[in-house]
C-alpha cells in the first residue's frame, strides 16, 4: 500500500497547485454542463455528430466530478482522506477517462470521414441509432475491461502520491509492461491515427472539390448525402479539438510513461504535470465548441445572458403596447372628428 500523504510543499506551492486545480474544476463543471444543456434545450443541435460531441463532453463532466474535486480536496490537506472505496471509484473514472477520451475521438473522426468522404455509405454505419450502439458498445467494452483487470487481479487501484489521485497501480513489471503496450498502441496511437488520416481526407477533398461541392453546401443534410455548411464548420471544430488532445495528451503521456517506469527519477512536478495536463483537455473542450460553432455560442450565449433575453422580450412587449395604445387614440380621434 503506498504512502497516503503527499510530499511535503511549502505554502506557496500548496496555494498555486490547490488554486490551479480548482479553477480547471469550476471552469470544467460550467463548460460542460453548459454543452450537454446546449444540446437539451435545442433540437436543432440534436444532430448525429452531436452524440459524439456529447459523449466527449460526458466524458469531460465525469472527470470534472469526481476526480477533479478529490484531486483538489488532496492538494489542499496534504493527504488522502476519502478511504478504499471513493479511491477505487476515483481510480476506476481516472483509468476510464484515460482510456475511452482517445477512443471516442477516434471513432468521432471517422464518423466525420464516412460523412463527408464516403457520404452514400454514411447511413449504413452511421445512423442515428448505430451511432448509439457504437458508442455504447465502446464504452461498456472498456468499463469491462477495466473492471476485469480488478477482478483477475491483474491490476488494483490505489492512491498515488505524485499524481494526487487514486489510479491503476500493478501486480508486477511484466503485467505493467504488457498493459502499457496495448494500452498506448490502442487507446492513444490508433484512434489518434484514425482520426489524423480522417482529417487530412476531409480537408482534401473539401479543397479539390470545393467548387464543385460548394453549391450543395447551401442546403441542409438529408437522405440523398448532401452534406450542409454547418457539418463542415463541425469538422473543423473537432479538428480543432484533436489539436487540443494531441497539445495535451502527448505530454502527458510521456510523463506518465516516464513516471510509470521509472519513478525515482520523476520530479513530483512531472508527476503533478501528467494528471493536470488530463484535467486541462476536460477544461478546453467547451471553449473550443463555442469558439468554432456558432449553434453552440448562440446557445451559450442565450443560457449565460438570459436576463437580456427578458429585457429584450419586456421592451418588444412595450413597444407592441405602445403601438396599440396609439393605433387606440388614432382610432378614438377619428371617431371623435366623424361624430
Amino acid at each position: 500500500m503506498t504512502s497516503l500523504e503527499l510530499q511535503e510543499r511549502s505554502l506557496a506551492v500548496v496555494i498555486v497547485e490547490s488554486t490551479a486545480c480548482l479553477t480547471m474544476n469550476v471552469i470544467s463543471v460550467i463548460g460542460n454542463t453548459l454543452v450537454c444543456f446546449a444540446v437539451y434545450r435545442n433540437p436543432k443541435l440534436r444532430s448525429t455528430i452531436n452524440l459524439y460531441i456529447i459523449a466527449l463532453a460526458t466524458s469531460d463532466l465525469l472527470c470534472a466530478t469526481v476526480e477533479m474535486p478529490l484531486a483538489s480536496a488532496t492538494l489542499i490537506t496534504g493527504r488522502w482522506m476519502f478511504g478504499d472505496a471513493l479511491c477505487w471509484f476515483q481510480g476506476f473514472v481516472d483509468v476510464f477517462i484515460t482510456y475511452v477520451t482517445p477512443a471516442t475521438m477516434g471513432l468521432t473522426a471517422f464518423n466525420r470521414y464516412m460523412r463527408i468522404v464516403k457520404t452514400h455509405s454514411y447511413n449504413k454505419i452511421f445512423s442515428p441509432c448505430k451511432s448509439k450502439i457504437w458508442l455504447s458498445s465502446l464504452w461498456i467494452t472498456i468499463a469491462l475491461y477495466i473492471i476485469l483487470g480488478q477482478i483477475t487481479n491483474f491490476n488494483s487501484f490505489e492512491f498515488i502520491p505524485g499524481f494526487a489521485v487514486c489510479s491503476v497501480v500493478f501486480m508486477s513489471a511484466e503485467s505493467r509492461f504488457a498493459h502499457y503496450c496495448v494500452l498506448f498502441a490502442l487507446s492513444l496511437v490508433f484512434p489518434l491515427s484514425i482520426a489524423c488520416y480522417s482529417y487530412y481526407k476531409i480537408f482534401t477533398k473539401t479543397l479539390k472539390h470545393n467548387n464543385d461541392v460548394a453549391p450543395s453546401l447551401e442546403t441542409n443534410v438529408n437522405r440523398f448525402g448532401k452534406v450542409s455548411v454547418q457539418e463542415i464548420k463541425v469538422c473543423r471544430a473537432l479538428a480543432f479539438i484533436i489539436a487540443g488532445f494531441l497539445l495535451s495528451w502527448v505530454p502527458m503521456w510521456a510523463f506518465l510513461f516516464w513516471m510509470r517506469f521509472s519513478r525515482e527519477t520523476a520530479p513530483r512536478g512531472i508527476q503533478l504535470a501528467a494528471i493536470q495536463l488530463l484535467f486541462l483537455s476536460s477544461t478546453i473542450n467547451p471553449f473550443i465548441y463555442a469558439a468554432t460553432n456558432r449553434a453552440f455560442r448562440n446557445e451559450f450565449y442565450r443560457m449565460l445572458c438570459w436576463w437580456k433575453k427578458r429585457r429584450i422580450q419586456g421592451s418588444d412587449l412595450a413597444v407592441e403596447g405602445f403601438k396599440v395604445t396609439r393605433a387606440n387614440e388614432n382610432r378614438d380621434q377619428e371617431l371623435e372628428t366623424n361624430m
